[in-house]
């Protein structure tokens, strides 16, 4: 009886089954692995991690529904958005965000990666990258423009950057402002690909606010 009561009150994921079970899409399973970096995908990478990453690059395409034929141009000429959040932080999406960005530059798309979790920012930490200005600084001073934050990244010529920023006071608050739609808008127009590292869900409402903006939503 006890052990019963215990599997009814155990509301983990702990396999396929279980999220088979709540009728939820399988895109990817990506092997937990402490003793690798924070990148783990390259040209010539061909580990257990690096090839299930190409799987999910792959069974994300697919997933925005997209008619043509996998990674040839978007026939309405904007580029796909996809989020990446979570339950709560450190469940990997930061790791999956970057790697999955990568991934979908090493195909020769313009991707950008952007840092949107403006609580907890960890793009360019992760990267091994100084903070610098960024999404917060571009929301709250009408005179910066959106192409001066991105930067591209130094390891893949088709990757580019979008940090955070500075933390500010009121995250929800700031995304609520008209310019985050002028961000989406311009990243749509000049790139294949905008991968969105957002806060997790389950912590603040910050993702939800600006839902609409995504494509397609991968939960870790």
């Amino acid at each position: 009886i006890v052990i019963y009561i215990y599997q009814l009150l155990d509301t983990k994921i702990h396999s396929f089954k279980d999220i088979e079970n709540a009728k939820l899409p399988i895109v990817g399973s990506v092997p937990f692995n402490k003793k690798v970096g924070n990148i783990v995908i390259d040209r010539t990478s061909n580990s257990v991690i690096s090839e299930s990453l190409r799987l999910l690059r792959t069974n994300t395409h697919f997933l925005l529904g997209d008619s043509h034929s996998q990674f040839n141009e978007n026939t309405d000429g904007l580029g796909r958005t996809i989020f990446v959040t979570s339950t709560i932080a450190k469940e990997g999406k930061s790791f999956i965000s970057i790697n999955l960005a990568t991934s979908f530059a090493l195909t020769g798309k313009k991707t950008v990666i952007v840092g949107l979790d403006l609580r907890s920012p960890k793009l360019l930490e992760y990267l091994g990258l100084p903070e610098t200005k960024g999404i917060s600084n571009y929301i709250v001073n009408q005179e910066m423009r959106i192409e001066d934050m991105i930067t591209t990244s130094n390891f893949n010529e088709n990757l580019d950057l979008l940090p955070s920023g500075d933390v500010p006071p009121n995250p929800a608050e700031i995304l609520l402002s008209s310019r985050v739609e002028d961000m989406f808008d311009y990243l749509k127009k000049h790139f294949d690909y905008i991968i969105v590292d957002t806060s997790p869900v389950g912590v603040v409402t910050d993702t939800l606010l600006i839902k609409d903006h995504a494509d397609a939503t991968l939960f870790v």
